[in-house]
C-alpha cells in the first residue's frame, strides 16, 4: 500500500465541505450525491448523521463541523481500510464529485443521537460491508452483566459492549457485538456485575491532595480520628517530633471540624501554642475556608492587632485585647500560603500519581482540579511533559486571582499568567475558548489551548470563589444564620469574597471572549450575585453555550433554579453535606427549613435541568458511591433524613456523575455514556445501584476501573 497522505486527504475533504457550507448547502438533502453517499456508507456514515451532528452538536454547520467531519472520516478510512490492506474509500479529489445531487438519490435515515458520527455499521445494518473482516477487531468484549449505558432519561441496558483502540466500538445485542471479535479478543463474562461509564469528578481538587504530603489528618471519624482539641494538639505534637518544618516555614495539618469537636469551636492561638511556641503551626478547617495558627505563625507573617482585614476575609480578634486570636477566615488565610512547608514540585508530582491511583479505586476516570493555584498549575504542566500519559484525565480551572491584570486593563483575557519561579516551569498563556482556539499573537511554545486535552490534562476555564462555607458560617446568605459565630451580631449573614462590580467584570470578560466560568456559591445571596452577573453578560453579548457552573449550590432557592435554567447556569450540588453536616445545619447554622432544602437536586430534576454532584475532595473522600448514596438517601450521621423531598432515584444520582458531568465539561461527545465512538472509560461495580436496597449503595465495591480500554484499577479481593 502506498503512503497514506493524511494532510492531502484531509485538506481536500475539508475544502470541499467548507465550500458547500459557504454556498448555502445546509440540509442533508442535497449535501451529498449518490456517489458521495456510497463513499460515506463505506465509512459507516450517512449524510443525515453528519448533518444532525453539525446541527445538534456544533451549531448549524459552522466550519468547526467540517473540520471534525474531515478528521473523523480520514481517521476512519485509515483504520478501517488502509491499515487492513484495503483500498482507501476516500476520494482524494472531491472536485470530481457532481456539484448538485438530485433529492431522489439521497439516502435518508431517522435522526440519531449526535454521537453516531462515530458509529460503525453495527447501528447501520443496511450499510454493512460485505465482510465483517473490515471492522475493527475488539480488544475486549463484555457481556453477562448489567451494562447500564446511562444514555437517556430512563435506564437502558445493553447485552454486550465491545472495546477497541481505546474506544467503544459497539453496544447492543450480543450477536451484533460479537462481529467485532477476533482470535485476539478477550471476552469477559461480567458474572452479573454492573458495567457503567467511568465516573467523572464534577467538582474537586485532586492536586490539592499533594499539598498534604504526610501531614496529619485532623478529620473526625469516619475519615480520621480527631474528636477534640486535646486530640488535635496531641496528634500534631507527635507529628512534629519527627517532622519539623524547615526554618522560616509553617508546619501544616489539615481537616479539623469544629462541628464535631467536643468543644464545638475553632482552636485558637492559645490552643496551638500548646503544640509549640517555637515552631509555626497552621491547621486547616475541614471546609478549607478557615485556618487556625499559633503565635509563632502570626509573628512570622507579621500580623498584629493593627493589621486590617483583607478584601473578602476576616482576621478574628480578641474582643478585649484586640489581638488576633489565631482564627483567619477566607482570604485572610491566604496570608500564610507563602510560608507553608509543602513538598517540592517533583515530590508533589509523585504524590499526584499515587492519588490518581486512589481516585481510580473509586471508579473515577476524569478528575477535576478546581481553583488551581500557580503551584498546582506548575505540577500539571510538568506532568503533561512526561512521556507517560497520566493515569486519569485531569481538568483544571485556574483561580481567578491569577488573572487580575485582565480587570486592570493590562491584558486581554488570553489567560496569561506566570507561576512563581520553579525549575522547569515556564509561563502559561492560554486563550479562553471552550473549543480550543488560540490567540494568534502568542509564541507557539507559550500557548495553552483552553478546552483541549494535551497528554490527558485540560485547562478548561476559570474558577471564582464567591463566598465561604456554610459549615464554617462564612457562606453568604439572604437570611441570618440560626446561631452566628462568636462576636458577630444576630443579623449576621456571612459575606461575599468579591463585590458585585468585580464579579460583573469577570462575567463580562468571559462572555466577550467565550470562557467558561465555574463559581463557588454556597449561599443564596452569592447565587443571586452570580445570576445577576450572568444575566447582565447575556443582555450585552447574547446567549452563548458557555455552561457557567454554580459550584455547590448548597442553599439556592427554587426560584433561583428556575432562573438558572433560563440563563443556562448548571447547578453543581454537594449532597455529601446531608450526611457529614446535616445535623449541624439543622441545629446550628440555618435551621430545619433551610437545611431540608439544601442541594435541591430533585427540584432541579423536576425542571428538566442537567445538574452534577461533586464531593469537593479533599473536603470529603472522592467516593462516588458515597456521593450517590447521599443524593438518594440524604441521611445524616444521626439518622435524620435531611430533606426527604429532595431525594432522587439512583439512576438520576448516577446521571449527575456520568452523563451530566460530561456535559458540564463540554465532553458529552466523548464521555458520560456507553455509546459507540466514545472513549472506553468504564467502571465495573460489584452490584447494580438501581436494584439494591438504596441504603446499601455506599457499600457497593468498585471491582475494576478502565481508562481508554485499559485496566487502571482492579480489586484484589472478591
Amino acid at each position: 500500500m502506498s503512503h497514506y497522505d493524511f494532510p492531502t486527504r484531509f485538506r481536500a475533504l475539508y475544502d470541499h465541505a467548507l465550500g458547500l457550507y459557504r454556498a448555502g448547502r445546509r440540509g442533508a438533502e442535497g449535501y451529498f450525491d449518490d456517489k458521495q453517499t456510497a463513499w460515506l456508507a463505506a465509512n459507516g456514515l450517512t449524510a443525515q448523521h453528519l448533518y444532525d451532528y453539525a446541527e445538534d452538536d456544533v451549531g448549524g454547520g459552522e466550519p468547526g463541523f467540517e473540520h471534525a467531519l474531515a478528521i473523523e472520516v480520514v481517521r476512519r478510512d485509515y483504520f478501517l481500510n488502509v491499515q487492513g490492506g484495503r483500498a482507501s474509500g476516500v476520494v482524494a479529489d472531491p472536485s470530481t464529485w457532481p456539484e448538485k445531487a438530485p433529492l431522489s438519490l439521497m439516502k435518508k435515515s431517522n435522526r440519531v443521537f449526535p454521537s453516531a458520527i462515530a458509529v460503525l455499521s453495527l447501528l447501520l445494518p443496511s450499510l454493512s460491508r460485505s465482510a465483517d473482516e473490515s471492522l475493527i477487531s475488539a480488544d475486549t468484549i463484555y457481556f453477562g452483566g448489567h451494562i447500564l449505558t446511562m444514555a437517556g432519561e430512563e435506564p437502558q441496558y445493553a447485552e454486550a459492549l465491545a472495546v477497541g483502540q481505546g474506544k467503544i466500538l459497539a453496544v447492543g445485542p450480543k450477536s451484533d457485538v460479537q462481529r467485532y471479535s477476533s482470535a485476539a479478543t478477550r471476552v469477559i463474562d461480567l458474572g452479573g456485575q454492573t458495567l457503567l461509564p467511568g465516573f467523572i469528578d464534577a467538582h474537586g481538587h485532586i492536586v490539592d491532595y499533594t499539598l498534604r504530603g504526610n501531614s496529619p489528618d485532623l478529620s473526625p471519624p469516619p475519615v480520621s480520628d480527631v474528636s477534640s482539641i486535646e486530640q488535635l494538639v496531641t496528634k500534631v505534637q507527635r507529628y512534629l517530633t519527627t517532622n519539623p518544618p524547615p526554618p522560616g516555614k509553617v508546619a501544616l495539618a489539615l481537616g479539623y471540624d469544629d462541628s464535631l469537636l467536643a468543644e464545638r469551636r475553632h482552636p485558637t492561638r492559645d490552643d496551638l501554642d500548646r503544640i509549640s511556641r517555637d515552631i509555626p503551626v497552621l491547621v486547616t478547617h475541614v471546609s478549607g475556608h478557615i485556618v487556625a495558627v499559633n503565635t509563632k505563625a502570626i509573628e512570622l507573617a507579621g500580623i498584629t492587632r493593627d493589621t486590617s482585614d483583607p478584601a473578602g476575609g476576616l482576621i478574628r480578634k480578641d474582643p478585649l485585647s484586640g489581638e488576633p486570636n489565631g482564627v483567619f477566615e477566607e482570604q485572610a488565610g491566604q496570608i500564610f500560603v507563602p510560608f507553608l512547608a509543602v513538598p517540592s514540585i517533583a515530590e508533589r508530582g509523585r504524590l499526584l500519581d499515587e492519588f490518581m491511583h486512589w481516585y481510580a479505586s473509586f471508579g473515577i476516570t476524569t478528575a477535576e482540579d478546581a481553583i488551581s493555584s500557580p503551584l498546582n498549575i506548575a505540577i500539571l504542566l510538568e506532568k503533561r511533559k512526561q512521556a507517560a500519559r497520566p493515569l486519569i484525565d485531569i481538568i483544571s480551572y485556574p483561580m481567578w486571582a491569577i488573572f487580575n491584570d485582565v480587570l486592570a486593563g493590562k491584558k486581554t483575557l488570553d489567560i496569561d499568567y506566570t507561576p512563581p519561579s520553579f525549575d522547569g516551569c515556564a509561563s502559561v498563556q492560554a486563550n479562553g475558548f471552550p473549543h480550543g482556539s488560540v490567540a494568534a499573537d502568542l509564541e507557539p511554545d507559550a500557548r495553552e489551548k483552553v478546552g483541549v486535552y494535551v497528554n490527558g490534562i485540560k485547562f478548561a476555564g476559570i474558577k471564582i470563589t464567591g463566598d465561604g462555607a456554610p459549615v464554617g458560617k462564612t457562606a453568604y446568605l439572604t437570611k441570618p444564620y440560626l446561631h452566628p459565630p462568636a462576636g458577630q451580631p444576630v443579623d449576621y449573614r456571612g459575606y461575599p469574597t468579591l463585590p458585585q462590580t468585580e464579579l460583573d467584570q469577570w462575567f463580562d470578560a468571559a462572555y466577550r471572549q467565550n470562557v467558561q466560568i465555574v463559581m463557588h456559591c454556597n449561599g443564596d445571596a452569592t447565587a443571586d450575585m452570580m445570576i445577576a452577573a450572568v444575566r447582565q453578560a447575556i443582555a450585552k453579548y447574547g446567549s452563548k453555550d458557555l455552561r457557567p457552573v454554580m459550584i455547590h449550590s448548597q442553599f439556592i432557592r427554587h426560584d433561583q433554579l428556575v432562573t438558572m435554567k433560563e440563563l443556562g447556569i448548571i447547578p453543581n450540588f454537594f449532597t455529601s453535606h446531608t450526611f457529614y453536616w446535616g445535623d449541624w445545619h439543622v441545629n446550628e447554622t440555618v435551621g430545619p427549613e433551610r437545611a431540608f432544602g439544601m442541594s435541591p437536586m430533585n427540584y432541579a430534576h423536576s425542571l428538566g435541568m442537567k445538574f452534577t454532584n461533586g464531593a469537593d475532595s479533599p473536603i470529603v473522600p472522592p467516593s462516588i458511591m458515597d456521593l450517590v448514596w447521599t443524593a438518594v438517601n440524604r441521611v445524616s450521621r444521626s439518622g435524620l433524613v435531611v430533606g426527604p423531598d429532595e431525594r432522587v432515584t439512583p439512576y438520576v444520582a448516577l446521571k449527575s456523575v456520568t452523563d451530566y458531568a460530561a456535559y458540564q465539561h463540554f465532553e458529552e461527545r466523548s464521555k458520560g455514556t456507553l455509546e459507540a465512538g466514545k472513549m472506553a472509560d468504564l467502571v465495573i461495580l460489584e452490584k447494580n445501584p438501581l436494584t439494591v436496597d438504596p441504603m446499601t449503595i455506599k457499600d457497593i465495591r468498585v471491582v475494576e476501573t478502565i481508562k481508554d480500554g485499559k485496566t487502571i484499577y482492579k480489586t484484589t479481593s472478591r
